[in-house]
């Protein structure tokens, strides 16, 4: 394993443009830091956001090896020649990319800008991820023009450098509400999706479930008091969507090395996300259908606040209360378990199909090593 100080000095061998936008991109992501500490304290749906700086810092030092071996140069003869260079389609692509450069520069100090002027919202947190998103990828791909020998690095390869450093740039995107801005559209979608499939399973099993809109009217568990549950205090979903995305892409940039796979995993965990909510919102509903409405924000073990003395009517505090509620608890679980299904699909991702031709030849190959260290052996 590489040491520390060995990858302090492999830093410090890099080009000089190479270094300063590095540290360039290290300030950028503090202040996002900065910004995104305010929803990661506030908003429990994005107190994940405390791992994204520890989950880049992980990913960026799993694939040093790679970028330092592109942005030192090795002597695989990956290098190409000055000319090769300006007779391939890559001047359009620089060209591009400092668009981007500057372009990301510009929306980062507006979204710093806003953030000065208005406090926290959605439009600054927006444009700081966005920057520094952009400025990352296309200053990755611009610094990776020639390695430290100054030998020209093939375009390949420099779309290699981009691809390695996609999640620790966009990442940040998941961890703020950003999304949040799509909500007006996509929630009522959901919600309409959520309290059909509710209702339509409730009716099927026999039980009484009226629909009011987003609403549905249970039967009341204590005579005269209307026992209501929307699908609101259920979620639809959509904010817990974002946590699943972030396990996806961590788990998809970590685990996986095709770029097919890694889209086929975030799309799993938008299923997911979404078939664990259906599993939530079923259970709440059957929890609201058996003890009322109200005591979804009761504690899941029963146990209540306060004890309340009978001979004086004085309350004190209830030792045993756990402070987790039944929509808490509901909602942890299903986390749970979506981050399981996860890991299970992995293994069936990471599976690869020997043809009969491949496996015969591999089979040789052992034979042929193995009659070989047979002989050794003998010698």
């Amino acid at each position: 394993m590489q040491t520390t100080a060995s990858r302090h000095g492999d830093f410090f061998r890099l080009r000089p443009e190479a270094r300063l936008a590095a540290w360039v991109a290290l300030g950028m992501a503090g202040l996002v830091v900065a910004d995104q500490l305010h929803y990661w304290r506030t908003m429990d749906d994005f107190s994940f956001g405390y791992l994204v700086p520890l989950f880049v810092a992980f990913v960026l030092n799993d694939r040093w090896p790679m970028l330092k071996g592109i942005w030192l140069g090795g002597d695989d003869g990956a290098g190409v020649s000055i000319a090769q260079e300006r007779n391939s389609p890559s001047g359009a692509c620089n060209f591009f990319a400092s668009l981007v450069v500057w372009g990301s520069l510009l929306l980062f100090l507006y979204g710093g800008f806003m953030r000065a002027v208005t406090g926290p919202d959605m439009d600054s947190a927006a444009s700081l991820g966005l920057g520094l998103g952009g400025f990352v990828l296309a200053m990755g791909f611009l610094i990776s023009r020639t390695d430290a020998r100054g030998r020209a690095v093939t375009l390949s390869r420099r779309g290699m450098v981009v691809a390695l450093l996609i999640f620790p740039a966009l990442v940040w995107l998941l961890s703020a509400p950003m999304m949040l801005m799509f909500e007006t559209r996509v929630k009522p979608v959901l919600l309409e999706w959520v309290v059909r499939i509710i209702t339509n399973v409730f009716d099927a099993l026999g039980f009484e479930v009226t629909r009011e809109g987003s609403t549905m009217l249970l039967p009341p568990v204590v005579p005269g008091v209307e026992n209501r549950v929307g699908v609101a205090d259920a979620c639809s979903g959509i904010r817990s969507l974002t946590a699943c995305l972030f396990a996806g892409s961590f788990l998809a940039a970590v685990f996986l090395d095709r770029f097919w796979k890694k889209i086929m995993l975030l799309a799993m965990s938008a299923v997911l996300a979404f078939g664990m909510n259906i599993v939530r919102s079923m259970f709440l509903t059957g929890w609201a259908y058996s003890h009322g409405s109200d005591a979804l924000d009761a504690d899941f073990w029963g146990n209540h606040a306060e004890i309340i003395d009978k001979a004086t009517g004085n309350a004190s505090p209830n030792p045993a209360f756990h402070m987790i509620t039944v929509h808490d608890f509901a909602g942890y679980l299903v986390l749970g378990l979506t981050l399981v299904g996860l890991l299970l699909l992995l293994p069936i991702l990471n599976y690869k199909i020997k043809l009969p031709e491949e496996a015969a030849a591999k089979a040789k190959e052992d034979e042929h090593e193995a009659a070989s260290n047979i002989g050794d052996g003998a010698g």
